[in-house]
């Protein structure tokens, strides 16, 4: 009985991490995350209480730690699947990291460490929610990363109107890099360091798009 208990409990604890995920329709949602806790879960109660009557026997010994080691490497293959590149951006490491978690919290809640399975599971639940649009985390730094798709003029001071203008703006460090080109105009990537503290990514964008040298300007998605 105190073994259901036990996957009851890792149900539990991988939904609450999979709501969180299902609310920003991510591709790991509940049932995946229950699915990863409960199979970790099981596969700990396996490693842990499976091999009794093996043990009876004289001159056997286990290592019940090889098998639970097995789950973060089957894990990492299913968070791998998760994680899709793009030229100038990656997605899905957060998921990927919960799925992870989660894994561990299955295993924690399988070896009968309840009360710390259920602690890490508010805790990861809580940083989700708290910084998933950056809010917080923007108060408690000064500088936070940007991007944004510029397209310009084909002309060849227009990439140090738009350096120049991002200087204006407390960006630090600003990079630029044309990923597309033809005869009129010019696909630009920005990124740099900005001091929310000193200016806006409103203002940004607004500058650069009365600039002569800029067509459009915009915020790429982080």
């Amino acid at each position: 009985m105190e073994w259901i208990v036990r996957l009851l409990v890792a149900l539990l604890c991988g939904g609450a991490i999979g709501y969180e995920r299902s609310r920003q329709f991510k591709s790991a949602g509940i049932r995946t995350h229950i699915v990863v806790a409960v199979g970790a879960a099981l596969t700990t109660l396996v490693s842990k209480y499976g091999f009794y009557d093996v043990l009876a026997m004289h001159n056997i010994s286990l290592d019940p730690s090889r098998i639970a080691a097995q789950i973060i490497s089957g894990v990492g293959f299913l968070g791998a699947g998760m994680i899709l590149t793009g030229h100038t951006k990656v997605s899905g490491l957060t998921t990927a990291a919960g799925i992870w978690g989660t894994a561990a919290i299955g295993m924690t809640v399988g070896a009968g460490m309840y009360i710390i399975a259920i602690a890490a599971t508010i805790i990861i639940v809580t940083i989700q929610f708290m910084f998933h649009d950056d809010s917080i985390a923007e108060w408690l730094v000064n500088n936070v990363s940007i991007k944004m798709q510029i397209r310009a003029v084909n002309k060849s001071d227009s990439l140090d109107h738009i350096k120049r203008i991002l200087k204006n703006n407390h960006i630090v460090h600003p990079q630029l890099e044309v990923t597309a080109i033809n005869e009129k105009h010019m696909l630009i990537q920005a990124e740099g360091m900005m001091n929310h503290r000193k200016t806006s990514v409103t203002k940004i964008i607004l500058d650069l798009n009365r600039c002569k040298a800029v067509v459009r300007a915009r915020l790429s998605r982080r």
